[in-house]
């Protein structure tokens, strides 16, 4: 009798514990389910914005470089005049939905505009007789190159973007100002193009850097608070300045109530049957575990979560055009900093460079670690081999500093290898082998 009442005794414990369990796990799973719904949102809004900026750019400079055949024109004939200059404009103008008007000023009166409707205003406008215009223009006179001004208001009402190039001919070796070619944007129309009217629409978006001063420029779009507490920033280029964007989610990011709650929809029938939950979340349990996408060293990225992140971006790349770069990078002779101070300070020394990388590159970037002391970069919003080529000078530097453990410096150098997606590879093993070649030979010539 002892015997059966201890083991329903145990068995009521063992019941009490294992639904407490299972009510603290569920709990506890749901709070990591609204993390991972956030987090998963967080991702797909950083693509989404990452290709907002890329299009605010691409559409930017499409307009800003298709007046330069015009510019080219005029600086080699400029005796040439508006039946001329009509047939060069017009393309220009009609091709581009937010291009407002071009307008030709010799000697800095302008006495051409495309079109002419709606534009009447600015004809015979003269740039010397505006303190604030002929400033401007004066500074592209001097520094002869091009300026991007505004968002402004316009003469003939409204508000643009306005850029314009100096204009000068040569006759043998002597150099003269004839005047300039502006073309004018509608802002509005440009953002609703990029879609910044749409992602401004559900979250806090703002642009600053009027007149092309970047980050100390004014905000002329949004909020100026959105830049402190932005989630995501990126750079818009373009000649002689550039935009700094920003979107903040200002905690807007949830999920529908079935993603929110689901862990508890799902979890709570099934409490009954306890032994089974207990298996199920115990088996669930282990199984998250060993996902873990972290590497537990270091605390970057490991090498199941930049895999699956480009994998997740060549698919994004399908639909929506983003560009990025991946980086190898491999610590030169690490086996003799083992050697020399123990295997704890070849330790120290890979979770100093980790923590140096991920400090060093952007929030939208990821730093990975993908083997013993090789690690991986992936580089959002980068299409050109200047900028890698820029960055990787930058991470080969900060790793170089010396890292110091116990009474010595320790001194590592790295060898750097990277490849653009879309222009070297189209594929995450192709991208990482033509890295990984270009990292190999960096380090046969170090």
């Amino acid at each position: 009798m002892f015997s059966t009442h201890t083991r329903r005794v145990t068995f009521i414990v063992a019941v009490l514990t294992s639904l407490i369990f299972a009510l603290v796990a569920i709990e506890y799973l749901h709070v990591l389910n609204k993390e991972r719904v956030k987090s998963e949102q967080l991702s797909q809004l950083q693509s989404e914005f990452t290709e907002v900026r890329a299009d605010l750019e691409s559409e930017l400079n499409a307009a800003l470089y298709s007046i330069w055949g015009i510019a080219s024109y005029l600086a080699t004939h400029p005796e040439s005049g508006p039946e001329q200059w009509r047939s060069l404009a017009q393309p220009i103008v009609e091709s581009n939905t937010f291009v407002r008007n071009l307008a030709i000023a010799p000697n800095n009166i302008i006495s051409f505009v495309y079109p002419v409707a709606g534009n009447e205003a600015v004809l015979g406008y003269d740039y010397e007789q505006n303190s604030e215009q002929r400033d401007v223009v004066k500074r592209a006179q001097i520094t002869k190159q091009t300026l991007l001004a505004g968002p402004v208001p316009l003469i003939q009402g409204g508000e643009g973007i306005i850029y314009r190039i100096p204009i000068f001919t040569h006759e043998g070796e002597t150099e003269t100002y004839w005047g300039l070619i502006a073309l004018v944007i509608d802002s509005n129309r440009l953002f609703e193009a990029s879609g910044v009217l749409n992602l401004g629409a559900f979250y806090d978006f703002a642009i600053r850097g009027r007149d092309g001063t970047g980050p100390d420029g004014d905000v002329f779009f949004g909020d100026e608070e959105t830049f402190s507490t932005a989630d995501f920033r990126e750079k818009v280029r373009f000649p002689n300045g550039s935009w700094s964007v920003a979107l903040s989610t200002d905690s807007h990011i949830e999920g529908s109530f079935w993603e929110q709650e689901r862990i508890r929809l799902i979890g709570y029938p099934f409490v009954a049957a306890l032994y089974i939950m207990l298996f199920t979340l115990f088996a669930w349990y282990r199984s998250s575990y060993s996902e873990a996408m972290a590497d537990p060293l270091t605390n970057v990225a490991n090498r199941r979560m930049v895999m699956e992140r480009l994998q997740t971006l060549i698919q994004i790349n399908e639909r929506h055009p983003t560009p990025f770069a991946v980086v190898v990078v491999d610590i030169d002779r690490f086996k003799d900093v083992n050697d020399q101070f123990g295997h704890h300070a070849g330790d120290t020394v890979l979770k100093t460079i980790a923590q140096r990388m991920f400090t060093n590159t952007r929030a939208t970037d990821t730093v990975a670690r993908i083997g013993g002391d090789e690690f991986l970069i992936v580089l959002m919003g980068v299409n050109d081999l200047k900028t890698v080529a820029e960055q990787c000078e930058k991470i080969a530097e900060i790793i170089s500093a010396p890292i110091r453990y116990k009474a010595n410096d320790i001194k590592v150098t790295a060898s750097l290898g990277y490849a653009l997606f879309g222009k070297d590879t189209k594929t995450v093993e192709a991208l990482i082998q033509s890295a990984d070649h270009k990292m190999y030979k960096n380090k046969r010539m170090s």
